[in-house]
């Protein structure tokens, strides 16, 4: 077996600054590091070579300081590391990156190829996808386990609700997870492998690209996201609770309806693509229509439930009778050079991304990732993407037609629409053999929904997470976690909020127990409101949020269940 391993060298996201007299990220002086879910796809690609026996190839696309994490891969136990840099490469987007990685496979016929599920600086997802379209290989992203029978790998993906579970032959591409292992520790120092590093370039790959002429999505310009929460310490919990409830109740409040106009004949389409959840969907369709004003036929495409789309804002509705991501992404891939429509819009999802980035590679469109905002101008929409964890926000447009971008889930005010669509059942004829274990009912996706309660080590143990998923419940809320809550596994991987986990964007974002490091601060930076307990005044979590409590996490748990149980007789 031949196993590639493709690795990212990253700068260490949270040290990263940026300069608001030039507009440009200050990249000198941060140290440079593997990409941390690159460095597992590598410890599991050095694990099967261990067990089964495997030839493991490990490359990187940069510049020639990215030889040395490729140093790392060959402590790790690679047979050999190929340094792909040519000056032409430079400013290279994840479609021409995915383009160029697929030339370099092609040269070596891997049986597997492995990657992290995306590098942390730009939280794509997009090009373990892309390289599996260019190749023509079977894709499972966001796989936390894996299990060889013969050709057949069989594969666990860790979705927002749960744990999908389905069969691919080799050869196949696997972005892996957080979950997947722990990677080993690699010492400093050691034997030089220099003499195992070949460095390649576009003669080599054998293709003509140029990074900056042929990248189809441009950035326009960033701008640096701070925290311009200044936190307001209330000394009474009554009356920290009581704002609480406050926040929640605005929350709560019924959507705003909207008139969907009618489309001029011979307006063009704005796509929306339903899967996953219906309360995203709405979200983008109402975007669209707000953005579009009138002036575009709002088209939503997907396998959900023609029910629980009622009163989205759209035009038109066609229902998918598939639940393969490939036959989906076919789907609207001939639908776009068919209708040419203006632009098309993804849930961030992992299904979503792959979608997306599937869609993307076949038609060689510019896909933008994780957006936060849309905007048109004229004929062009502009995407607001976050990247270094959330602390810088890039303006981007596609040079290509249409636009296509994933967007947050929770980011954008859903509004009902009277509006009575109608629903064209399409019948692909394909749907993939796969078995689907939702996560137990108490633990709900906290990429979507408007109260999320985050808990940290000041819980103290586990028997007290029984107590945080009970509020939850009184609140209609979510519970998510830190990286330490979930490596003690408290909570699942699913819940996990930050760099290596995911970002939300609730109303109201309740952190407890959470001291505010970092890595777990960058995954709210676009939360409503947040509210902070704590027993240690001077934790760095208070400078990220608009209330805080100062005080012990359990008694601030009993009070709180306490109040709600009184108001609910």
């Amino acid at each position: 077996m031949r196993i590639l391993v493709f690795v990212k060298q990253i700068p260490e996201v949270t040290q990263v600054k940026f300069d608001p007299a030039t507009n440009r990220i200050v990249r000198e002086g941060v140290p440079l590091q593997i990409n941390s879910f690159d460095k597992k796809a590598m410890e599991e690609a050095a694990r099967i070579k261990e067990k089964h026996g495997a030839e493991v190839i490990a490359a990187t696309m940069g510049p020639p300081s990215a030889s040395d994490i490729l140093v790392t891969c060959m402590k790790f136990g690679a047979d050999s590391g190929y340094l792909i840099s040519d000056r032409r490469l430079g400013g290279s987007d994840t479609l021409i990156t995915s383009m160029a990685l697929s030339a370099f496979a092609k040269k070596f016929s891997p049986d597997l190829i492995f990657c992290g599920k995306y590098s942390l600086d730009g939280e794509t997802s997009q090009v373990p996808a892309e390289i599996s379209t260019f190749l023509g290989y079977d894709f499972r992203s966001s796989v936390s386990q894996l299990k060889f029978e013969g050709d057949l790998v069989t594969t666990v993906q860790d979705l927002e609700a749960g744990f999908l579970t389905s069969s691919a032959k080799l050869p196949l591409v696997i972005s892996v997870s957080e979950k997947i292992n722990k990677a080993r520790f690699i010492r400093p120092g050691g034997p030089d492998f220099s003499d195992k590093i070949n460095t390649v370039g576009l003669d080599f790959l054998g293709i003509s690209l140029n990074g900056m002429q042929d990248s189809p999505t441009v950035v326009e310009g960033t701008e640096s996201v701070s925290s311009r929460r200044k936190v307001k310490l209330i000394g009474d919990v009554d009356e920290f609770i009581t704002l609480i409830l406050n926040a929640r109740s605005e929350d709560a409040v019924s959507e705003e309806s909207m008139s969907l106009k009618d489309a001029p004949n011979g307006s063009r389409e704005a796509w929306v693509i339903a899967i996953d959840n219906p309360d995203t969907v709405r979200e983008i369709s109402t975007k669209a229509a707000e953005i579009t004003n009138g002036e575009a036929r709002i088209v939503i495409i997907g396998n959900l439930d023609p029910g629980a789309l009622k009163n989205c804002p759209a035009h038109e509705y066609q229902k998918l009778e598939t639940n393969s991501s490939h036959a989906i992404a076919g789907y609207i891939a001939e639908g776009i050079t068919r209708s040419a429509p203006r632009f098309v819009l993804f849930p961030s999802t992992v299904n979503g991304r792959d979608i997306a980035s599937f869609v993307a590679a076949r038609l060689k469109l510019g896909l933008t990732a994780d957006c936060v905002d849309l905007k048109l101008e004229g004929d062009r929409l502009v995407q607001y993407k976050p990247a270094f964890g959330g602390g810088i926000l890039a303006r981007i447009h596609s040079k290509t037609e249409p636009a296509m971008a994933t967007i947050r889930p929770g980011i954008f005010q859903a509004r009902v629409c009277n509006y009575d669509f109608p629903v064209k059942t399409v019948e692909l004829g394909y749907n993939r053999s796969e078995s689907f274990e939702r996560l137990p009912s108490e633990f709900r996706p906290v990429t979507n929904n408007g109260m999320v309660i985050g808990i940290g080590k000041g819980l103290l143990a586990r028997e007290n997470v029984p107590r945080v998923i009970e509020l939850a419940a009184m609140l209609d809320a979510s519970v998510g976690g830190t990286r330490p809550i979930i490596d003690l596994d408290w909570l699942p991987r699913q819940q996990q909020i930050g760099l290596t986990g995911v970002s939300i964007s609730p109303a109201v974002y309740l952190a407890i127990g959470i001291s505010g490091h970092d890595n777990h601060v960058v995954g709210f930076r676009y939360a409503g409101k947040v509210f902070s307990v704590n027993k240690d005044g001077n934790a760095p979590i208070f400078s990220y949020s608009d209330y805080g409590f100062i005080g012990d996490s359990l008694e601030f748990l009993g009070r709180f269940a306490a109040r709600l149980e009184k108001l609910s007789t």
